[in-house]
Formats: C-alpha cells, structure tokens, sequence
C-alpha cells in the first residue's frame, strides 16, 4: 500500500448513510465496536448509540489526524463555533476556534494542522480528495444549474419523479454517468487505487445509472445529504445533516467522545492483537473491500472468525466490488432480507450490504 493515496485526506465529509449501521448492528452499553475512520464521521455517528467504546481504525494517518481534529473540536467548542470550524458556517474566526482546541491534538496531529491549516480554513468537510472532486465536478456543470436548482427544490417525490424522467435523465446526464464511471478516470487522473480492484466484467456505467436511477425515485434530494455533495459538492442549508452534524445530537457525541480510540494500523495488524480483537462485539467494516485484494480479503474475515470468542455483529458496505465472506466459513450467517432493506432505503444509494453474525467459536 505505499501509494500516496493513503498519505493525504481522501475523505472529510459524510459519503454513507450511518443510520445504515445503526439498523444493521442495533448496539448497546455492551458493544466495543471496530470500524474504519474514514472521514470520521461513522465512529462519530455510531456514538449516537451509547456503545461502550469505539475502535476506529484505519492504515492512512491523516484520516486518524482528521478524526483526532474533529473530537477536539467537539470537546472545546459550543455548537454555533462547532459549525463554522468544521466548514457549514463562517459565523466565526477559524484560526482563533483553531487555537482554542489545537492543545488537544497529539503531536504529529498538531504538526499536520499547523502545516495544513489551510484545509481548516477553506471548509474541513470539503477537504478530501473525494469532496473537491465533487465540487470540481459541481463546478463544471454550471451550464445544468438551472437544471439543477429545479431537481434540487422539487417539494415532493413525485415532482421529482417527473423532473427527473422527462427533464433530468436526458443524453447529457448519461454522457456524465459514462464519463465519471471511466476507469481510466479513476486509475490515472484521481488515482484511486480500488478502481485496479474492480472486476473488468462488470459493468460500472450499468451500476452507476441504476443506483443514480433508484436514489431519484425513492429519497427527495433536497433533504438528502449524500446528494447535496453529488450535486452541489456541500450541503445546502435545506438539508437533513448526517448524525453527527445535528444540532440535537451534539451534546450526547461531546459527551461521548472520550469512548473513541484511533489506531493508525492495518485492521490486519489490529486483528492480530489479541488483547484488541477479542473485545470486539460488533464491526463496522464500511467497503473495505475496495481496497483489498482477494488475499488481504480473505486474510481480514479469517482473522474476524477466528477472534469471534462469542457471537458478534458485523456490517460491511460494497461499492463496485463485491465479495461473499460467507463462503469461507459456515459460521457467516448473512440476513439477505435486512441486507435488502438496507439497500433499498440507504441514503447513499451506491452501495450494496453485507450484514449478519458470526457464531462464536467452540
């Protein structure tokens, strides 16, 4: 993995649906739960379950710094400097909310910021890799605006049915859809290195429009904040904020913060530790797979089965490459109808589920 994607935030915003997880994994006081950092946002939203703790871990260190900035963020500040530092507002100075929680930032954290401050004070939500490239992408597409702002304010699902099939699914949205599932888009000039994962057979243009086709005929957009980063690269005042940007859910995620340890590593390395794996109830595993070769793949859920001491949960989201675990040991038990479910009603509407238990060991 010595690939300079996993050097630099790709990542900052909400890309998932975490009420996905929370239906999925239905935690309580009991539950030490593994997850991958990302841009943070899902170790915080699962915070909303009262979990007894929370391992996020992830190989990139500057996801962890991101995540370490955002808990800090939370323990030094009111929900009004909240919002501006993290990029939804600018109602305040972001240097000087900055130097009011930098002291709770580790060392190499600090370090980063000090030298990136920059992405603090152009929006920290929209600083990965992922969301500038959305809003490159937003920007690009100024000559739909029009077209945009209408599919956009549709009240209801119906209107937005009709706008969609008779306005916006047209020769031109379609063209887009090619031109964003091109591989060579994604291996030469994002550099995503997941998209080498991606099985040559399947079709990802396919893919995209169907799931584009299914989030437009069954979630109002407006409200939707994995679409106000598709269409408008941030979220609108409009929209219904992922969990852990609420203000409603603030002070239960300040006061939980403390349960959240980060682990820079390998989640290979980490299910080595003993000590570490076999507290471990309940994992959310996002869509690992997009970075795992079958090896590391197959590697990882031995790993999880083997450490499974006692029954424990799991969610784990596919994007363009799917995997079935549960060919490798019949202690997977998948539940195909949630999985649907699940499907069908994710805010994100790109991915699919792989959802269920493994028994416990004898």
């Amino acid at each position: 993995m010595a690939n300079s994607f996993f050097e630099k935030i790709n990542y900052s915003a909400c890309n998932e649906d975490s009420e996905s997880e929370r239906k999925a994994l239905c935690l309580t006081s009991d539950d030490t739960v593994l997850c991958i950092t990302g841009s943070g946002a899902r170790p915080l939203d699962l915070l909303i379950d009262s979990p007894k703790k929370i391992l996020s871990v992830d190989f990139n260190a500057t996801q962890n710094y991101l995540l370490l900035l955002k808990i800090a963020a939370y323990k030094s500040l009111n929900y009004a400097e909240f919002k501006s530092f993290i990029g939804l507002e600018s109602n305040f100075t972001r240097k000087e909310l900055y130097n009011k929680l930098n002291n709770l930032l580790s060392i190499e954290a600090k370090s980063y910021w000090d030298k990136h401050f920059n992405l603090i004070e152009n929006g920290l939500l929209y600083c990965g890799t992922w969301e500038l490239f959305l809003r490159t992408i937003a920007k690009a597409a100024f000559f739909r605006g029009k077209a945009t702002k209408k599919l956009m304010a549709s009240e209801t699902l119906k209107d937005q049915q009709v706008f969609w099939t008779n306005h916006w699914n047209n020769a031109v949205w379609r063209f887009f859809l090619k031109l964003i599932s091109n591989r060579f888009l994604w291996t030469k000039i994002v550099k995503e290195p997941g998209a080498l994962l991606i099985p040559q057979e399947f079709d990802v243009y396919e893919y995209m429009s169907s799931r584009m086709n299914h989030l437009a005929n069954t979630h109002l957009l407006r409200k939707n904040h994995f679409a106000n980063l598709l269409f408008y690269g941030e979220y609108q005042p409009d929209c219904l904020l992922p969990i852990h940007l609420r203000e409603e859910n603030f002070e239960g995620i300040k006061n939980q913060v403390h349960k959240i340890e980060i682990i820079t590593d390998s989640l290979l390395n980490v299910l080595d530790d003993k000590t570490i794996s076999e507290s471990i109830t309940a994992y959310s595993l996002s869509d690992f797979s997009s970075y795992a070769d079958t090896q590391i793949y197959d590697e990882i859920w031995t790993k999880i089965i083997n450490n499974a001491n006692q029954e424990i949960k799991f969610c784990e989201r596919f994007f363009l490459v799917k995997r079935n675990p549960e060919t490798l040991n019949k202690r997977i038990e998948r539940e195909n109808i949630l999985e649907q479910q699940l499907c069908d009603e994710d805010l994100s509407a790109i991915y699919t589920f792989c959802v269920g238990k493994v028994k416990a060991g004898l």
